[in-house]
């Protein structure tokens, strides 16, 4: 990887040429340090590492969510020739972990963007130098506290973007809340329009676009009810604490695995497919019932509750496990839909989900 070095006086004769002001813009690129020059290094996609994984078969996968190590060298801004070399690198460091548990190594300094995991996937995170900068083509990206600026290398005007923490599960779950109230139903079963054929168990789910719904924080119309598909499973839980500070088990307490699907960008305008698959329980309110999610600690010992999701896109497809809850995630292609399958059991319940698919 070669060294360029990038004078901080080449953009400034850029801002008298092209006739554009210097001002406050202009020196969040500069860092109001005149004489400092930008330092960065071309970056080619690892041929040798995608090889080495394409041989290797998903049975050695080792799953699970990414093991993050940081490290303190001070290296160069990291450019890319293209949005689509920056996001196969990216992938391959996601695919890396994934066939070999390799970890993703991540600068110290950027460990408290790691809450934006959704917004900047770790694997993203990991192209970004010790300043927090990246430049993918002709455009510097720069993280600085919650927010971070796009720069046409050419121009002095920064556009800053603030960083959007958002949390699908509880968006869902409150979103669904609010459906129970509003209708004065007991089950989610009730609300939803039932448009998906039996699966091969006989147990039929309901399936529906959220209506109105949309992510809070608005960081993209791609982020709607366009690009939302869900499905609700209704049983009951053989035993279980249905309410908040509740010391004794229920049997049979009214319960629900919600599974949905939907597509956003990430803050470098990547695509996504994002699948979930959670379970949910009910509980009794004055106005009706609320919908909670369930925790360790609310089965007995013993029940065993497990979930599987697989999310497809254009480009690929990717497996996760967990015991309540999972997600997964991966890129997807402009104007191309994101579509997954689910899979959920629980001790002592049958006709549960089993490699059902949500489009």
């Amino acid at each position: 990887m070669k060294s360029i070095k990038l004078p901080v006086l080449a953009a400034i004769l850029l801002c008298a040429v092209a006739h554009f002001g210097c001002g406050t813009d202009s020196d969040l690129f500069l860092e109001k340090e005149e004489n400092k020059e930008m330092e960065y290094e071309y970056v080619e996609v690892d041929e040798a590492l995608m090889a080495k994984l394409d041989q290797m078969r998903d049975t050695d996968a080792v799953g699970g969510e990414p093991q993050i190590e940081f490290f303190d060298d001070q290296e160069p801004i990291k450019r890319f020739w293209s949005h689509e070399k920056y996001y196969t690198s990216a992938d391959l460091i996601l695919e890396e972990f994934r066939l070999t548990g390799e970890p993703i190594l991540i600068h110290q300094s950027l460990q408290r963007y790691l809450e934006y995991k959704q917004l900047i996937p770790p694997e993203e995170l990991a192209l970004v130098n010790y300043e927090g900068r990246l430049i993918i083509g002709d455009t510097l990206y720069t993280l600085a506290g919650t927010s971070y600026t796009k720069q046409h290398l050419g121009d002095p005007i920064a556009e800053e973007i603030e960083l959007s923490n958002f949390n699908p599960s509880q968006e869902i779950k409150d979103y669904l809340t609010r459906l129970l109230e509003d209708q004065g139903v007991s089950r989610l079963t009730d609300v939803l329009t039932s448009h998906k054929s039996a699966n091969s168990s006989g147990t039929k789910p309901v399936c529906d676009k959220p209506n109105e719904f949309g992510f809070i924080g608005g960081f993209d119309v791609a982020r709607s009810i366009r690009h939302t598909d869900m499905c609700v499973w209704d049983f009951d839980y053989p035993s279980i604490k249905a309410n908040p500070g509740d010391t004794e088990f229920t049997s049979n307490s009214p319960g629900a695995v919600v599974m949905w699907n939907t597509s956003y960008k990430t803050w470098t305008r990547a695509r996504r497919g994002i699948a979930h698959t959670r379970f949910f329980k009910y509980r009794e309110l004055n106005r009706g019932r609320a919908l909670d999610f369930v925790l360790d600690a609310d089965l007995p010992n013993g029940q065993v509750a497990t979930v599987d999701v697989t999310v497809t896109t254009s480009i690929r497809s990717r497996t996760r496990s967990g015991r309540l809850s999972t997600w997964a995630s991966t890129r997807r292609k402009k104007r191309r839909g994101t579509s997954s399958k689910h899979s959920a059991s629980l001790s002592g319940v049958s006709g549960l989900p089993d490699d059902h698919h949500v489009k």
